[in-house]
């Protein structure tokens, strides 16, 4: 836990999301995680347990409790034309709101500050739209 402590960045990179955030917080590292000053970049499932709320739904339509670093759902490797996925997240999307990422797209949260790049959706209350409209985030 030193080591993330002294670290300048740390990663959360792909995989099983489940399987990586158990880990993270058997390893007690959690905490460091959340505490730490490092700049934490999430890739794929790192993404998606980088939330408040995070979604696997691979697994289960049903949202479990991420590290909380960012009050952004996210769902990487969006396609639009997946219609089982995207209805699924239209399902969910009636409690919880989503971004949906496309492939080589990314959300960066500094402070109070989101900004993003690629192509990336807003799933919420039942609809689909995109994550900016008129330089605005929705």
């Amino acid at each position: 836990m030193q080591l993330i402590h002294e670290a300048s960045c740390v990663f959360l990179m792909g995989g099983h999301p489940g399987m990586q955030l158990q880990f993270i917080r058997e390893k007690g590292l959690d905490a460091a995680i959340c505490d730490a000053s490092a700049v934490v970049l999430g890739v794929s499932a790192g993404a998606i347990n980088m939330a408040k709320y995070s979604l696997d739904t691979k697994e289960s339509p049903v949202p479990y409790d991420g590290l909380g670093l960012a009050d952004i759902t996210v769902k990487p490797h969006f396609k639009l034309e997946d219609r089982q996925v995207l209805s699924a997240l239209l399902e969910i999307s009636m409690e919880l709101p989503i971004c949906a990422m496309e492939d080589d797209s990314a959300i960066f949260v500094a402070g109070d500050r989101i900004s993003s790049m690629g192509e990336i959706h807003w799933v919420s209350k039942g609809e689909i739209s995109p994550l900016w409209q008129g330089g605005l985030l929705l």
